[in-house]
């Protein structure tokens, strides 16, 4: 019986983690496309894919837009029996999708059908929610085909954006890995959602990562860990100038009965300032074009 081979879209670390689960479990790989590296610096996580389907001998093909006619070429050439659609913003139209005559499958990293949409990462580290890696056949609405496989992913209360992802891509690399033989021979698992019990997380911009020092500490940590590296950080603004707040740590201890967003003291560690309720260090900040300069105490923050 004649194996079936398989191509891969992406652009971020979880399309990285896909090929080598793929190149891992056995699966032929007919073609990889990429999204340029002129786009890294407006993707978040941008991961280049070149390098690793080059060293594994696989055709590579670099885009701008996935509806370019150099991308439906090069899958026509390679005719690939699925097509594997893995950490890519844009729309890949149904038309793409056909050419790959066993299906097209997608990646969403939250317990499905809860937290389909965008932002995934970071709303499930802002609501205090499951994590999950799913693989899932692609239809003409995001993140609502049959569920190929499930698997959930450890959250832990101390998480940062990058920790969430690097754990999520070592279990989806595993899980791709896994499935390969069932890819392989076309007899894959699919499981209809329960879309009554469906959930949607909205989009995420850069200015969502305001702190508002009028939320209690817990809050504001949240933000800080979800928002941060590889995304656009969480922020406030300090005499004029923009402070990124990449990393903080709640502190211990009563409030100092300062305003919120006052720096009370400054530690060893960082900047300590006041909430609406509890005190929180930043431990790992930046002073937008004064990368010098630091926080006082005194200092009025928003």
């Amino acid at each position: 019986m004649m194996q079936m081979n398989a191509a891969l879209i992406g652009s971020v670390s979880s399309s990285v983690a896909a090929l080598r689960g793929m190149l891992r479990g056995g699966l032929e790989v007919t073609g990889v496309l990429g999204l340029h590296e002129r786009h890294a610096a407006r993707v978040s996580d941008y991961c280049a894919l070149g390098p690793l389907a080059e060293d594994a001998g696989v055709a590579f093909l670099d885009f701008d837009k996935v509806t370019e006619p150099t991308v439906s070429a090069f899958l026509e050439a390679h005719r690939p029996d699925w097509l594997f659609v893995i950490g890519l913003s844009q729309l890949v139209p149904a038309g793409l999708c056909s050419i790959a005559g066993a299906g097209a499958i997608g990646f969403h990293p939250t317990l499905l059908p809860e937290g389909r949409g965008r932002a995934p990462i970071a709303w499930t580290i802002l609501l205090e929610r499951p994590a999950a890696v799913n693989l899932f056949f692609l239809t003409d609405e995001p993140d609502v085909g049959d569920i190929v496989e499930q698997r959930p992913v450890e959250v832990r209360p101390d998480d940062y954006a990058a920790d969430l992802i690097a754990r999520t891509n070592v279990v989806l690399e595993q899980m791709v890995a896994d499935l390969c033989p069932a890819f392989a021979s076309g007899k894959v698992p699919r499981t209809p959602q329960d879309h009554t019990k469906a959930t949607r997380y909205g989009r995420r911009r850069p200015e969502d990562g305001i702190i508002d020092w009028n939320q209690p500490a817990g809050a504001v940590y949240r933000l800080v860990r979800a928002v941060s590296r590889p995304y656009p950080g969480a922020f406030t603004f300090s005499r004029g100038r923009k402070v990124l707040v990449w990393r903080a740590r709640p502190v211990e201890g009563p409030d100092t009965g300062s305003d919120p967003g006052l720096v009370t003291a400054v530690r060893e560690d960082g900047p300590v300032v006041q909430t609406a309720s509890g005190l929180l260090a930043l431990t790992e900040l930046e002073i937008v074009g004064a990368p010098d300069a630091g926080l006082a105490a005194g200092h009025k923050l928003g």
